[in-house]
């Protein structure tokens, strides 16, 4: 239990929420790939469609990492453009003290009050020359979660820090078709080494993750026999759908007596923007 309770506050800690801890089950052997190229600083594009497990994957990764090694990798969950990619990187670096980033803003009159007024008002050019030089003796790794669809300014920053600046980039990417991922590797000097297609779960493990849902979402007292053959057909044994239509099973307007519409809890999960592979 103690280990447990430990396990549950490092998730936490991370930012970790239950279903993603969920969602984890079966990718060790991912964990350990994207564990050794942080160890080895070699740069990566973890790909893959909505709810296979990408966010899953790096969060338990970062919260399994050495803390010194953790400490110096810059998460950044999702952001708009290039200008919002270049604060949000700053100022996770300016809330953990890095000592010339504030070194640098105080010699130009920038405190901790007027930091953030500042960095709206800053250039992109700024922005960019002052992250730069900020990275370029912190040994740090960049984790960039949920990325937009990749414009060229981006890709010249991500090409930047991992080839000029020595700071290798971890770029997760949704829904990429496999030309744009080769056009970006070719443009980023990556080879295949680099590039990392999450697939989905073999049909043990997710049959596996599936009695997991079914427990945590409290589904055991209902009609299962059709619902778990139905859940790992119509969810391509991605683990964020199976999650979902679980979390959707539970609400009343997917029940019928003791059966579940699982049929719609899939149509509705796809209204809900998110796809499943080509292939389902």
């Amino acid at each position: 239990m103690r280990e447990r309770d430990k396990a549950h506050k490092r998730w936490h800690s991370a930012g970790i929420t239950q279903e993603d801890a969920i969602c984890f089950l079966g990718r060790e052997r991912e964990a350990r790939r994207v564990e050794k190229a942080i160890a080895q600083k070699t740069n990566m594009m973890i790909c893959g469609p909505a709810d296979i497990g990408k966010t899953a994957l790096i969060k338990h990764v970062l919260c399994t990492l050495p803390g010194e090694t953790a400490s110096r990798c810059l998460y950044l969950g999702g952001f708009k453009n290039l200008q919002d990619l270049l604060r949000k990187l700053l100022t996770i670096l300016y809330h953990a003290g890095n000592a010339g980033l504030r070194r640098h803003l105080h010699t130009k009159g920038v405190s901790a009050a007027t930091f953030g007024p500042w960095l709206k008002s800053a250039s992109s050019p700024q922005l960019k020359g002052l992250l730069y030089r900020a990275v370029e003796h912190g040994d740090f790794s960049v984790i960039l979660d949920q990325c937009p669809p990749l414009t060229h300014a981006i890709a010249k920053v991500v090409k930047e820090l991992s080839w000029m600046r020595g700071t290798p980039v971890y770029l997760l990417l949704r829904d990429a078709p496999e030309y744009k991922l080769d056009q970006f590797a070719k443009f980023f000097y990556w080879g295949r080494r680099e590039q990392f297609v999450l697939a989905p779960l073999a049909k043990p493990v997710a049959a596996e993750l599936l009695e997991t849902c079914i427990r945590r979402f409290g589904l055991a007292q209902l009609d299962l026999d059709e619902f778990r053959e139905e859940i790992l057909d119509l969810s391509g044994c991605v683990p964020g759908a199976m999650v979902k239509m679980c979390a959707m099973a539970a609400d009343r307007r997917y029940q019928s007596g003791a059966r579940i519409k699982t049929k719609l809890a899939h149509i509705d999960y796809l209204m809900g923007g998110s796809t499943l592979p080509s292939s389902v």
